[in-house]
């Protein structure tokens, strides 16, 4: 150390080189230190839009209600954040439309539906919320109730439908796929073997089956 400091001294040369590789090696570091630095807060902030997307994801789930007094299908958002439909396709496997009533059969003497929609493109479904895709209850009083019942059950049976969506960036979620043959055993129950009571509807819960 002693003689290098000796050669610096005597040799102006050898001092300007030595000072010249300690500045390139101070700039080296700096650079190194500032590449760091900006991989470090690209990380972060994908670390950070990951976990925002994370905290905000939807998640579609239609459910289906068959009671002996009413019938319902809902879309709802199981998920933390907004779900914007793409499409809603409900198809018996031959061919498909956007909706559930498009399947249905007219109702006799005219008997209105107590809740339906139509395509569903580019609706927003909030967190929590749901959207009632068709709807069949008995009013009171009603007679000949159990006629549409079991003719929209018979409707609904060989379909399946089918939810595409996204998140609020527009990432497509892996798709929402129903099948609604569970309206079809009490059919096939009544067909081959005698059922119990007639369950009513007390509560609007939903069978996830």
């Amino acid at each position: 150390m002693d003689a290098l400091v000796s050669l610096l001294k005597s040799d102006a040369n050898a001092a300007n080189a030595f000072g010249a590789m300690a500045s390139a090696a101070a700039a080296f570091l700096a650079l190194f230190v500032s590449c760091v630095s900006v991989w470090i807060s690209v990380s972060s902030a994908r670390s950070q839009r990951r976990h925002n997307e994370l905290s905000v994801r939807p998640i579609a789930e239609v459910t289906v209600a068959d009671y002996e007094n009413s019938l319902r299908v809902k879309l709802r958002n199981n998920g933390s954040g907004p779900m914007i439909v793409l499409a809603v396709t409900v198809s018996d496997g031959s061919n498909a439309h956007e909706s559930l009533i498009e399947w249905m059969p007219a109702l006799p003497q005219g008997r209105p539906w107590n809740t339906f929609t139509h395509a569903l493109p580019r609706r927003t479904l909030q967190a929590g919320a749901e959207i009632i895709l068709l709807e069949l209850t008995e009013h009171e009083n009603e007679v000949n109730f159990s006629a549409c019942r079991d003719q929209v059950r018979t409707a609904m049976a060989p379909l399946t439908v089918n939810v595409e969506y996204t998140d609020i960036y527009e990432a497509v979620m892996q798709p929402c796929r129903k099948p609604l043959s569970w309206f079809g055993r009490n059919l096939y129950g009544r067909t081959h073997h005698s059922t119990g009571p007639a369950r009513k509807a007390t509560q609007a819960g939903e069978f996830k089956r």
